[in-house]
Parts: structure tokens; sequence; C-alpha cells
């Protein structure tokens, strides 16, 4: 299970899938013609697809592999929060309510301006962009929208306690309704908002963690659900941006998909066929700057060179790898890379033993599994998601401290319910004694 679930195995899926995507994609493309059209309205061209972007790839994966091994053989302390279960139950609870409840009033202003929730609802079938740009318009505050982004780092939280142990009937239930209630909300926002990741970050990190505390890869049946879940909403979002009346939602959503695969190994190849201009951390530390408001400074300092990448940018982003030569050159993206691998190997190890870094793995381990796409385990919406995990769990911590052991003895490690069925019984008294 520990293999299955490390960051490197999720990353060689995820550029795997991929990788395999493309091949079948480029070699049925004469049957494909809405993907040939995509291709040529985002002029994307087959000679970006060259062996020096192929051998970079596979030397950031090298790099990258280097940083997670180097952390397996680091010493480590365990992780010793102790939190109150159902104190963090009640708090997952009402930060949620807080998160839909902002975004629940903003739908609801919206929809006011529109004659009712009605009328925006038929706005949307009718011209779901013109529906996105009104909602974007009427934000009830800069950084809203981080609130609505944080829904599956809530919803992972609420599946961990979930697993985690026994906890009574009502506060359960409470949580069952809060993962339920971000399911669905991710499941209708996006057909507007085009922010469908939202909802595979929600389903794949809940699954993540629900893997991490039982111990062993669990709810094949809840994980194919959460597939077609999304599959689902994809073709309902590509049946209302690409009406075609004399094409089936199934072949439009099919073809849309090939096309991204191809579109982002694009954007992942096209950097390494031409001579371009680095961008210095534009890219991988964009989330950061954003939450420390200095984006707009680096925007404007770096916006020569942002601004000539787009020759090699088709629709969307840089993918993870590429990001890290498009920002910092070969070696200093591959040592970038190697840090990378370090650092989410290390919360990973702690991952074992701890619930809050538990939850913040799957919330990264979900972002390593699109990472072909984009670079969002350091996007702000996740980092102001763990921002918001670390400190809920900061509040639920178990109180009081117990004292500290004598003679120099430690207390051992917080265990998840898993690991303390498989721990050896202790001797009988009489056996001890």
């Amino acid at each position: 299970m520990r293999r299955a679930l490390s960051p490197l195995s999720l990353l060689l899926i995820c550029w795997s899938l991929s990788g395999v995507g493309v091949a079948l994609t480029l070699a049925y493309l004469d049957r494909l013609d809405l993907v040939q059209t995509f291709m040529r309205r985002e002029d994307l061209s087959l000679s970006a697809f060259t062996a020096t972007g192929l051998a970079w790839l596979l030397l950031a994966l090298l790099a990258y592999a280097v940083g997670d091994t180097a952390a397996r053989f680091t010493q480590h302390r365990p992780a010793s929060m102790q939190i109150n279960p159902i104190r963090a139950g009640y708090l997952t609870v009402a930060l949620n309510l807080l998160l839909l409840g902002v975004t629940a009033l903003w739908i609801a202003t919206t929809a006011a301006k529109t004659g009712g929730l009605i009328n925006l609802a038929a706005l949307a079938s009718l011209d779901s962009l013109a529906t996105r740009d009104l909602l974007l318009e009427n934000k009830l505050f800069t950084g809203m929208r981080l609130f609505y982004a944080a829904l599956p780092a809530t919803a992972c939280l609420a599946t961990a306690l979930l697993c985690f142990g026994p906890l009574p009937r009502q506060i359960r239930g409470l949580l069952l309704a809060t993962l339920i209630g971000n399911t669905l909300a991710l499941f209708i926002l996006p057909i507007v908002m085009s922010q469908r990741l939202l909802l595979l970050q929600l389903v794949l990190s809940c699954y993540l963690v629900a893997c991490l505390i039982q111990g062993r890869l669990v709810g094949w049946g809840w994980s194919l659900l959460a597939a077609a879940l999304f599959l689902g909403l994809w073709m309902m979002r590509e049946a209302i941006i690409n009406p075609m009346t004399h094409r089936s939602t199934l072949d439009i959503g099919t073809q849309e998909l090939a096309f991204y695969l191809v579109n982002d190994m694009w954007n992942g190849s096209a950097p390494l066929a031409v001579e371009i201009p680095h961008t210095w951390g534009a890219l991988n530390l964009e989330g950061s700057m954003f939450l420390t408001f200095t984006d707009s400074y680096f925007a404007h300092i770096l916006a020569p060179r942002t601004d000539a990448l787009q020759a090699v940018l088709g629709g969307g982003e840089f993918p993870f790898l590429t990001a890290a030569y498009v920002d910092f050159g070969p070696v200093l993206g591959a040592l970038f890379l190697a840090a990378v691998g370090f650092l989410i190997r290390r919360i990973f190890i702690h991952a074992r033993r701890s619930l809050g870094f538990a939850v913040a793995y799957s919330q990264i381990g979900a972002s390593l599994m699109f990472s072909s796409h984009s670079i969002y385990f350091t996007h702000q919406n996740l980092l102001f998601s763990l921002a918001l995990i670390a400190g809920l769990l900061r509040l639920a911590k178990q109180q009081p401290a117990a004292p500290p052991l004598p003679n120099g003895l430690t207390r051992p490690a917080t265990v998840f319910p898993s690991q303390r069925r498989s721990l050896p019984a202790k001797a009988p008294l009489h056996e001890r004694a």
C-alpha cells in the first residue's frame, strides 16, 4: 500500500497514463476530427514533440526521484500533536458551513441581478461563458474564490475523521453531510465556472486519505463511482460549451478529453524545442506571490519574459515537470525538482502517523495525479487550503498536554486505527512481573 500511494508512484501513474492517452490519440488522429479542429484552433503542431522534450521529461523524473530517494534515508521524528477528533469534527463542520455560506451568498447576489436562480440557471444553459463572467464580476471580496476552492480540503478532512476512529452518531452524520454537500456543490458549480479540477481534487484526496488511515487500498467501488462522477461532470460541461446537435455528448466529451491530453503534453514539450526566456519562479511561486500580495509587483517585472512564452504555450498551463525548466533552466530546474521530491516524500513519511500530515499529503498527492496538466500543489488554492487545515487542527489540539515521562523516555507516536490492530498484544501482568 505504501509503495502504491507514495508520491513517486502517483507521479509516474499520472505521466504514464497521460503518455498512453497521447500516443493513442495521435495514432488515431485521422479519425478524431474534433481533436484536429481544437488543435488548429490552438495552433498546435506535432513538430513540437521532439526528442529533446522527451529527454527533459525523463531527466526531470530522474531528478525528482533522486530527491524522493534521499528523503527516505533521513532521520525524522514522529509527529507528536494529539488532536481531539470530536472537537476537530465540529470545527470542520463549522468551517465548511462558512465556506459554503460565502459561496451560496455569492451565487444568490448574482442571481438577484438576473431575476432569480431560475433565470441564472437558464442563462448558464444558454451561455455558460457569459454566466461565468457575470459571477466573476460579482465577487463579494478579493480572494473570495479561495473559499470556494477550499471545499475539497474540508471534504478530505471530514473523510479522514470518519475513517480515524469511532465518533458519536451526530458528528458522524454532520461529517458525512459535509462530504456529500461539498461533492454536490463541486459537481454543479464547475458546470458554469469551468473548475472541474476541484471535483477531481476532492475525490482523489478523499480516496487517498481513506487509504492512508486504513492502511490499505480501500473502496474500489467508491473509487469507480467517483470516476464516473467526474466523467459525468466533464461530459455535461463539454456538452454545454460545445453544443453540436449532430454530435452525442459522449463523442464531444471524449474527443475534448483526448485533446486536453495532447495539449498538456504539447505544453510540456514545446518549450524544449526552441530558445525561451526563463521566468525565475513566476510559475512555481505564483501561489506564494498571490498570498503575500506581491503577485502584481513580480508580474510587472517578469511581464516581458512571461509574454514571450505565449508562443510555446497552447491552452492551459505548463505541466509540473516542464514548469521547472521554464522557470529555472535545466540545471536549477533539476535541483528544484529534487527539492520538491524531497519535501513531498517527507510529508508522506509523516502521513503514516499524523492525521494532519495525512490530510496534507492527500491534498498534495491528488494534485500530483494531474501534474501533467498543471502545478496545482503550488497554487494559492491549495496553499490556502493547507493553511486552513493546519489552523483547524491546531485549534483541535488535545488539551491538556500530557506531562513528560521520566528518565528521558518518549511517548509513542500516534497511530491510526488500522495500525493499532497490527500492534503486538502486551504480555499478561504475571509474565511482565
